[in-house]
């Protein structure tokens, strides 16, 4: 059994990217380290200050985008 990671650029990504791992570990570590920066790459190219509560919402806003699932 694997796993499949499906990350895409937005809600409507005709051609997202799909990762395919034999752990869930390899998938979820992945997954969240796809979200990490995603999210730190907006932090740093943001022309203002960002709160806590903003980047918790642009975590929330990536992980909308990114799908875990058995294979």
């Amino acid at each position: 059994m694997g796993y499949r990671v499906t990350i895409s650029v937005d809600s409507l990504d005709p051609n997202p990217s799909v990762h395919e791992f034999d752990s869930g570990d390899e998938a979820t570590d992945f997954l969240y380290t796809h979200v990490n920066e995603s999210v730190q790459w907006r932090v740093d190219h943001s022309p203002y200050s960002v709160s806590e509560e903003e980047r918790e919402n642009m975590v929330q806003e990536e992980m909308m985008l990114v799908r875990l699932e058995k294979i």
